[in-house]
């Protein structure tokens, strides 16, 4: 669905929910197919017990998956956008169109539309755009009460920073 043709009523009640019960994080995971050795990813999600209004996010947000998790042995949902075109395309225009209330999703959103700019146009091959990527993960984490599976400390100590030979001329 485009942008311009979401109701008003629809789009902030799904801000609202998102303010609520949605989360902007950056994953880490140990990849030994990766040159780094390391894979980030962006991710925006919501998770709830009503599969219904996580469809209906997924109807206007014009993007992303439902499935069923579990949750204290319960079924639960979770949407989830990953890939990063479709997080500049639908997910930064929806909420920057509709926004949030809280001081604290404003932040994360932030936070997390810095970080998405910076990974499509910085390629983490070394210490200093690894550090600024731990930056973004740790300010992001802030906001979530999710551990981290991987410590700072971990990756720094397992980074492979990527050498690239230049060419004199």
């Amino acid at each position: 669905m485009l942008l311009i043709n979401v109701p008003i009523e629809k789009g902030s009640y799904i801000a609202g929910f998102v303010d609520g019960e949605g989360s902007f994080y950056i994953s880490v995971r140990r990849r030994k197919d990766y040159r780094s050795g390391w894979k980030f990813s962006l991710h925006f999600n919501i998770s709830n017990g009503d599969k219904a209004v996580l469809g209906i996010c997924k109807e206007y947000l014009g993007c992303g998956e439902v499935r069923q998790t579990t949750n204290r042995n319960r079924p639960h949902f979770l949407f989830e956008v990953a890939d990063r075109a479709i997080l500049r395309k639908n997910i930064i225009p929806f909420f920057t169109k509709f926004g949030f209330l809280s001081n604290k999703k404003k932040a994360e959103f932030r936070i997390f539309n810095q970080a998405l700019h910076f990974m499509e146009v910085e390629e983490i091959k070394d210490y200093e755009t690894l550090e600024k990527i731990l930056m973004y993960r740790k300010q992001l984490g802030e906001y979530r009460t999710e551990r981290t599976q991987y410590t700072d400390e971990a990756i720094r100590a397992t980074f492979r920073e990527l050498r690239i030979d230049r060419i004199e001329a």
